[in-house]
């Protein structure tokens, strides 16, 4: 965020779908899928669907955060061709495998949760670290290892070689300490220019926020004045459950790539688009959710954008099957 005017990502999604010519937005998919998060509100909160349990440490591990940091740092790009083996860990696969590594890592010895270590580590560190059930390996491993790198230096300098230092100078905004990832995190700094305009989409460094919100109960270090500011998360399979609902849609040109697993490019306009049209489209449904609880009465809490992204990523995982018609774009990258 340098002095030239970034917009935050509610309000790039805002930009990128009023101007969206590969994507469109749709009406009665968004009635849709709020009617089916509704369905899931029948006690005092969202119920997320069951899709399988990640493996973290007790909140009480003295280096929790930083395990949560190392696991966003490392969140992205676990996608595999159409009908191509996938990486898996102890049988997960996507980022329920990278916490398996981890979790694995941390049992075997490897001190994967102190920059001190991972600013350092070797190819044959990672790969160990990285190894599958399979020959598959995960992919970008180099620019995995790079981050752990950069990332883990920057800890080392500025912020005494742990997050909770960042967290501390946040001081409990959701906000400021997104401002504090992506202004001092090169990694984390997912931006992109659509029409002239620069956009910040900040998918790993929202869900590092969010993922500590979640994981400490929105207590400790996860107690955020201003969480519901966060957004969803821009990624590649919550874009393919809202097409699922018909809250998307696809040009005819942007689906037939997508269907023979062309690559979009990192930045091009139809990645934005998807990209910036998703997190609209959550903003939307947040919005239809809060009027139909309204009129519903009661003590139901209202989901924010970060639990809405949560409970139709687990319901993607849930339904797989159903969605396997429906291609999602594949783009190379750090950024998700």
């Amino acid at each position: 965020m340098d002095d030239e005017v970034v917009l935050l990502p509610a309000k790039a999604g805002e930009f990128i779908a009023r101007y969206a010519k590969h994507v469109q937005i749709h009406e009665e998919g968004l009635d849709k899928a709020c009617k089916e998060i509704l369905t899931s509100m029948s006690t005092s909160k969202l119920e997320i669907p069951d899709a399988g349990t990640g493996i973290h440490p007790n909140v009480e591990h003295p280096r929790a955060v930083d395990w949560v940091f190392v696991a966003d740092m490392l969140n992205f790009c676990f996608w595999s061709y159409s009908g191509a083996r996938k990486w898996t860990v102890g049988g997960h696969s996507g980022y329920y495998a990278l916490e398996a590594a981890l979790d694995r890592a941390i049992k075997e010895g490897y001190d994967i949760t102190n920059p001190e270590y991972y600013s350092k580590i070797t190819a044959e560190q990672l790969k160990t670290i990285m190894r599958g059930d399979n020959e598959v390996k995960i992919p970008l491993f180099t620019e995995r290892m790079s981050v752990l790198h950069e990332t883990g230096a920057i800890l080392l300098e500025k912020y005494n070689g742990t997050f909770t230092t960042c967290l501390k100078e946040a001081n409990k905004s959701a906000l400021k300490l997104l401002e504090i990832i992506v202004n001092n995190f090169p990694s984390f700094r997912d931006e992109a220019v659509y029409k002239g305009q620069k956009l910040g989409i900040y998918k790993r460094a929202q869900i590092l926020v969010a993922d500590l919100w979640n994981f400490f109960g929105g207590k400790s270090w996860g107690e955020f004045e201003d969480i519901d500011k966060i957004t969803m998360f821009a990624d590649y399979r919550v874009p393919q459950v809202l097409v699922y609902f018909g809250a998307l849609s696809y040009s005819d040109e942007l689906m037939e790539k997508l269907k023979n697993d062309i690559l979009l490019q990192s930045g091009s306009e139809e990645e934005i688009e998807i990209r910036g049209c998703s997190i609209h489209a959550i903003e939307l449904i947040k919005k239809r959710l809060e009027d139909a609880l309204k009129k519903k009465g009661g003590d139901i809490e209202l989901p924010n954008s970060s639990l809405i992204d949560y409970y139709l990523w687990c319901y993607r995982r849930k339904y797989a099957d159903e969605m396997e018609s429906i291609p999602f774009h594949k783009t190379l990258g750090i950024y998700y």
